[in-house]
């Protein structure tokens, strides 16, 4: 039984019958029982094509992965799976789709959105790496899809986001660093133009400029790509250059892994000599040697909340949330206490 039958035997519309099963609270709790005890009554199991199909109105999520920029190395994935992770459950519950495309380059990019919107007639949309000005969201806005960002722009333009405390993060990196005494602190970016990088990169400055520290500007570099062989040869010049830096905060996991070789090169003991600290993810806290010291965020929670706010805007009361995930250290002896 499809449910334009189903909803005509039980004399609702097809609208009502669906936000029942998916438990949307607009329906009557009375309205809703009546509709699954019928439902279990005729073995009727809601499927998401056919009541697409019928309804006209789709209830699925699009999701397009770049394998470019941040993500040329196939390992950048695994933070994602993390936040599929966190989606997973809620999708299942609300039987909602979730549709995935692949980009190699900006036009592919490009491309798979309009295909998500044009063609696979997706209404909803996550949004990821964003940039300082990101025009995908003048395109989604343009054609009237949901979405929420994993990340932010620079100017907040009345849409709805997840992401990582990245301004508290290295509020929290300095502070740990600055207690166990360490003044030459420098730091390795990913390009700025993605505002993830830009916003760690102010804390950074601020952070500085708050404990009366002088911006040292060959204490700062920023690594092009995700290849830690670029990241360990531009390291080595700076540690080569200022030899009086002790701990080095790496943005991504590939200039941490460019940071252990650069420093193996330079025959200084990691922990000893000198600290390297990281944001977390699965290459850092299993695949390198040694393991790095990291702050860590629960990316599950961002996928939850992500998928939480999408169905949530169904209703027609909604208003733009957003969802900071909080940092916490792990420690794995890659920071050491300067003597004084």
């Amino acid at each position: 039984m499809n449910i334009k039958d189903f909803s005509k035997k039980l004399k609702l519309s097809i609208t009502t019958v669906s936000r029942a099963l998916g438990g949307y609270s607009d329906v009557s709790e009375k309205t809703r029982k009546r509709i699954i005890l019928q439902a279990k009554k005729y073995n009727y199991s809601p499927n998401p094509n056919a009541s697409r199909l019928a309804s006209g109105k789709s209830n699925t999520v699009g999701f397009v992965v770049s394998l470019y920029g941040l993500n040329t190395n196939t390992l950048n994935q695994a933070g994602f799976f993390e936040f599929i992770s966190g989606m997973n459950k809620k999708l299942q519950s609300e039987d909602v789709q979730f549709f995935m495309m692949f980009a190699n380059d900006s036009e592919e990019e490009k491309n798979a959105y309009n295909k998500l919107i044009n063609v696979h007639k997706v209404d909803k949309i996550i949004l990821h790496n964003l940039k300082i000005n990101d025009e995908r969201i003048k395109l989604l806005k343009k054609n009237n899809i949901k979405f929420v960002a994993w990340g932010r722009t620079k100017n907040l333009q009345n849409y709805s986001w997840v992401d990582l405390d990245n301004e508290g993060s290295i509020n929290l990196i300095m502070d740990y660093l600055f207690n166990k005494n360490h003044k030459n602190i420098a730091y390795i970016n990913i390009v700025e133009n993605y505002n993830f990088a830009f916003q760690r990169q102010q804390a950074y400055l601020k952070s500085l400029k708050k404990n009366n520290i002088k911006f040292n500007k060959n204490n700062y570099i920023t690594v092009k790509t995700e290849e830690p062989d670029q990241a360990a040869l531009l390291i080595k010049k700076m540690l080569t250059k200022n030899k009086k830096i002790t701990a080095l905060i790496c943005s991504t996991e590939y200039s941490a892994v460019g940071a252990i070789k650069a420093c193996n090169s330079l025959n200084k003991k990691i922990g000893k000599d000198i600290s390297i600290i990281t944001f977390d993810s699965p290459v850092v806290s299993t695949l390198t040697n040694p393991l790095i010291t990291a702050v860590s965020h629960p990316r599950d929670k961002l996928g939850l909340n992500a998928i939480e706010m999408l169905i949530e805007m169904d209703n027609k009361n909604y208003k733009h949330k957003s969802y900071l995930a909080k940092p916490k250290i792990i420690e794995r002896g890659t920071v050491h206490k300067v003597k004084k």
